[in-house]
């Protein structure tokens, strides 16, 4: 092959790899997967799209070389080439922060898909998927926000006007959980999901709140939370479900 083709043939490729990365979602998928390998399932989770959408940004980067796939039983779990997606992303100017990587028990339940780690307590507030999903959704209503007054690696959140109104229209005891001695609200390192679930005495009172809607029930001698009804859906009304 003649200089001319080989180069021909590199600025193709350049090409492909920039329009594989000038979409939000596929980068979206590679910060995740820089983070820990994924199967299918948890990415659907993860980003909340359907699989179908999830499975073709995922052909499209495997097509490209930013991801490799293996199969592991009934599931394929995909990779990403770590040092070459870090050197893509800092050539973009796109800083990447990643998590700890999961513990071996902790991948365990991702990859199973088990009911730990759907939803469960930490502590005495909610975790797992439904958890990560109660805090992301209560920062889109508004309804809380970083806490900039106090200086710490730690996100702390306090709530807006809206989301005392809505709290309590939803039978949170908030004043209850501004009297408590404890930390008021912050972002809890979720086990499975490494995503921040809602901490501290406010995740405390928007559980007894979620129990007593009948939205989720705790098991007895476990740390499994049964979700009856999705946390959307309390999320969107103030009528128990």
């Amino acid at each position: 092959m003649t200089y001319s083709k080989r180069k021909m043939c590199d600025m193709q490729e350049f090409a492909q790899i920039a329009q594989a990365l000038a979409d939000e979602t596929r980068l979206r998928l590679l910060s995740i997967l820089l983070a820990d390998d994924a199967a299918v399932s948890d990415l659907v989770t993860r980003l909340e799209l359907p699989q179908p959408r999830v499975s073709t940004h995922l052909a499209l980067l495997r097509q490209v070389g930013l991801v490799t796939v293996e199969v592991a039983g009934r599931q394929r779990v995909y990779r990403a080439q770590e040092a070459w997606v870090r050197q893509l992303f800092a050539a973009l100017g796109a800083g990447v922060s990643t998590p700890a990587r999961r513990s071996p028990q902790a991948a365990r339940e991702v990859r199973r898909n088990t009911t730990l780690r759907q939803s469960r307590t930490c502590y005495d507030h909610l975790a797992g998927v439904a958890g990560v999903r109660l805090l992301e959704g209560m920062l889109r209503c508004g309804w809380i926000e970083p806490d900039t007054r106090v200086p710490s690696e730690r996100l702390y959140y306090q709530l807006t006007p809206p989301g005392t109104q809505a709290l309590e229209a939803r039978g949170v005891a908030v004043t209850q959980a501004y009297k408590g001695r404890r930390r008021f609200a912050y972002g809890c390192l979720d086990w499975t999901e490494r995503r921040a679930h809602l901490g501290g005495a406010l995740g405390a009172a928007v559980l007894e709140a979620l129990s007593a809607a009948g939205v989720v029930r705790r098991q007895p001698q476990t740390r499994a939370v049964v979700l009856l009804h999705p946390v959307a859906h309390w999320l969107h009304t103030t009528s128990t479900p």
